[in-house]
């Protein structure tokens, strides 16, 4: 029975494999003198991606795993699958990360023993690969790396999980680090490379002020379910220690230290203190004491374009920043366009916060400046779908966001209604916020006064249509509550509206005192005294 068995396993393993729509392989550059390649194949299992790092050695290979032990080796995986079917698969994950091992070792005509393996749920997409070298020496470190759901201090937090209850789960969010040398590293050597890697990868975690997600205000150490591989290489000078005192455990130290920063960045949006400050000499005029300038970034997002709309808010952001910002707010659905779904549907939307809006409160913090973003948001609890500004302040602390309570059917059917809002506090000051269709009736706006509001600002995408408004909307709210409201709209076309006439506008005390419009786009400045005086910046 053994031998049918198998072969009914070695069959199962591969129909697995033939389940996945493979694309065609990624290759990554790798020293020569690492003798070893290293690719990214893809593929997709029940709709969801499947990503899987292959690193081949042109020989055997004496190999340390955290996952497999030592072992003598012809390859080594990092297997990277969605997170949705990571939880799908619940307390099979383990199966599942040993079958794809299993029928990748079939395919490469190996036995499963002879590749080390890792998993992962962080995007390989966002895979780093780092090279340092001195004299004969040469070590390259490939890392993923998430840390925003699993980050633990070691020696501080609990653990829950006991191996063999299925009842337990492990957490998703890993660091998974394979280092390769291009010498011969002893079983010793390769052991207290452990060590090494450890210690470069918790300074990373540190310099990078990742905390614990389980322990308020801790620093983190590491993820709950960190991997390592160890690969020697067969060149002399044969190591026999890997300490941080050698030349070669500087170089594994580093390399994992550098690996694991820029992959933090890439998956999760940490970046090290300064990393995201803009060089640009000051340009703007100067301001009065006591005075803060906003910006108001008059886009043309591009409807279904993420890439390009993200890029597109940070040239703007830089370029306010320059100017002397204080406070940089973008339109409605900046991020997306207004008509995005039809284009590109809903599915992309990750929960809140994303990992490019950890990426802005980086720019934030570096440059210190508030931001007030306008996108499509996902509950993560609910899973429903928002219409938002996310707000975030100088020190680049996420405050929130808020939700627009009135989405317009059609083009927002997309989005739910979002309960009362909120304000934020800014700078001491409390800012309310609406968006666009939400100051179309006064109880938005009153609600946000009665809790104290000092200022509206409100992010739109709202053209001056025929009984569409806005009309004179904006003073009606600023009459009504008293509260100075900032209109950020925007310029463009898209092929359902024209923006293009869209206002940007001050209203103070039921009265417009500044309107602008930039049929392709633009970024308007205005200084305001904290209380009810604003003047507009001039900066050509």
């Amino acid at each position: 029975m053994k031998p049918l068995l198998a072969l009914l396993l070695r069959s199962a393993l591969l129909l697995l494999l033939a389940r996945s729509a493979i694309a065609p392989a990624a290759d990554l550059d790798l020293p020569a003198e690492l003798g070893a390649s290293a690719e990214v194949r893809r593929g997709e299992r029940d709709g969801l991606w499947e990503k899987t790092l292959l690193v081949r050695f042109a020989g055997e290979r004496r190999v340390l795993s955290t996952s497999d032990g030592m072992l003598s080796a012809r390859a080594a995986i990092n297997h990277a699958a969605h997170p949705f079917l990571w939880h799908r698969l619940g307390s099979d994950s383990k199966g599942y990360a040993l079958g794809v091992r299993d029928a990748l070792a079939a395919q490469l005509e190996l036995p499963p023993a002879a590749v080390a393996q890792m998993s992962t749920a962080a995007d390989m997409d966002h895979i780093a690969v780092v090279t340092r070298s001195y004299g004969p020496l040469t070590v390259s470190v490939l890392a993923t790396a998430g840390a925003r759901s699993n980050a633990i201090r070691t020696g501080v937090d609990g653990g829950a999980y006991i191996e063999g209850l299925d009842d337990e789960k492990k957490p998703a969010g890993t660091i998974n680090i394979l280092v390769l040398s291009n010498i011969e590293l002893s079983d010793a050597a390769l052991a207290r490379a452990l060590i090494t890697v450890t210690e470069g990868k918790t300074a990373a975690l540190e310099d990078l002020k990742v905390a614990s997600s389980y322990t308020k205000d801790v620093q983190a150490t590491g993820t709950g379910t960190d991997s390592i591989i160890v690969v020697s290489g067969s060149a002399a000078p044969r190591a026999t220690y890997t300490g941080g005192h050698s030349r070669i455990g500087e170089l594994i130290g580093k390399a994992t230290y550098a690996a694991v920063v820029e992959a933090l960045g890439k998956q999760n949006g940490y970046y090290l203190p300064g990393a995201r400050r803009f060089g640009d000499a000051p340009a703007g005029p100067a301001k009065r004491a006591g005075d803060l300038r906003i910006a108001l970034l008059h886009l043309d997002p591009v409807p279904g374009d993420i890439a390009g709309n993200r890029a597109r808010i940070e040239a703007g952001i830089r370029e306010a920043v320059r100017h002397g910002a204080d406070w940089v707010v973008t339109p409605e659905l900046a991020e997306t366009g207004y008509n995005f779904n039809k284009r590109i549907g809903s599915d992309w939307v990750h929960p809140f916060p994303s990992n490019w809006l950890h990426g802005l409160s980086a720019v934030a913090r570096d440059n210190n400046v508030a931001l007030f973003v306008g996108l499509a948001e996902r509950d993560p609890a609910t899973q429903k779908l928002h219409n938002s500004v996310a707000v975030i302040e100088r020190s680049g602390k996420l405050l929130g966001s808020y939700r627009k309570q009135r989405p317009v059917g059609g083009a927002e059917a997309w989005s739910v209604a979002g309960g009362e809002g909120q304000p934020f506090v800014v700078d001491g000051l409390r800012v309310g916020t609406l968006i666009c269709a939400d100051a179309w009736r006064p109880e938005p706006a009153a609600q946000l006064a009665a809790r104290g509001a000092q200022i509206l600002l409100s992010p739109a995408n709202w053209p001056p249509v025929e009984g569409m408004g806005p009309g004179d909307v904006w003073e009606k709210r600023s009459r009504q509550t008293g509260l100075p409201l900032v209109v950020v709209n925007r310029g463009g076309k898209e092929p359902e509206l024209d923006f293009s006439r869209g206002e940007s506008a001050v209203s103070v005390d039921g009265r417009r005192v500044y309107t602008f419009t930039a049929a392709e786009g633009g970024i308007f400045y205005v200084d305001w005294d904290r209380h009810r005086r604003f003047r507009s910046v001039r900066t050509d």
